[in-house]
């Protein structure tokens, strides 16, 4: 399986859940290339996600600084 060559346990859990399906399930039915496609968007989503958190930092330390 696909999971064991990679060594990714999280990550393949975590798209089992978010797609509603078991990790056997994924194991059977999602070939390489979608798996590196989905690794690809997940670490797309976690970047967007920190900028995101590291731009509301920002804005509230800003407005920390006013009062």
């Amino acid at each position: 399986p696909i999971w064991k060559a990679n060594g990714d346990w999280r990550f393949i859990f975590a798209l089992a859940k978010q797609l509603h399906k078991t990790v056997a399930e994924l194991c059977e039915t999602l070939t390489v290339e979608e798996m590196i496609a989905w690794a690809a968007y997940a670490e797309i989503e976690n970047e967007e996600y920190e900028k995101r958190q590291e731009q509301a930092q920002r804005v509230s330390a800003l407005k920390g600084k006013r009062r």
